[in-house]
């Protein structure tokens, strides 16, 4: 695997856990925690994610990756405000 897609990865693989999340039935982790999947990926996943992703993106100088992992840090405010303004 090439060093500059590294950042790319990390990226599409929170994308893809975001929008998994968002299928994933309320009560699945019930048992676990009182997070929902969409709140746990948001909080806990996601910034994981784009923190690391950040971190590669600077190693591969690709400013647009370094910006996309950074949404995703940001992902639980985003969410929060795309949901509160369409109820």
């Amino acid at each position: 695997m090439k060093r500059n897609k590294i950042s790319m990865l990390i990226f599409m693989l929170g994308l893809f856990v975001l929008i998994i999340s968002y299928f994933i039935p309320t009560n699945t982790f019930e048992a676990y925690t009182n997070l929902r999947p969409l709140g746990m990926s948001t909080l806990i996943i996601c910034p994981i994610l784009g923190i690391g992703g950040v971190l590669f993106a600077i190693r591969e100088k690709s400013l647009v990756y370094a910006l996309a992992n950074i949404l995703l840090i940001l992902a639980f405010p985003i969410v929060m405000f795309i949901g509160y303004n369409l109820v």
